[in-house]
């Protein structure tokens, strides 16, 4: 394994468990897990969620992205090495 492989690996285990800690605290209007997971008519609605849950999931999204960006690249540098 390479160095880049496992601080590849590293970052997407923190991220992956920053989603899901953020998805665990974002406030569902009752709905329980599979409403966070699933989404709902109410979770497009950005206006009736506190402003801690707009923040909360910005950040979620911007973490999704940041799981993909770097699984792409760690996918990409581990096929141009090997």
């Amino acid at each position: 394994m390479t160095v880049y492989e496992i601080v590849g690996g590293v970052i997407l285990l923190v991220v992956a468990l920053i989603i899901v800690v953020l998805t665990l605290l974002q406030h569902t209007h009752g709905q329980g897990l599979s409403g966070a997971i699933n989404g709902s008519a109410q979770g497009g609605n950005t206006a009736r969620l506190t402003p801690a849950d707009q923040m909360l999931a910005k950040v979620t999204k911007v973490a999704g992205v940041i799981f993909f960006v770097v699984a792409i690249a760690a996918c990409v540098l581990s096929s141009r090495m090997g």
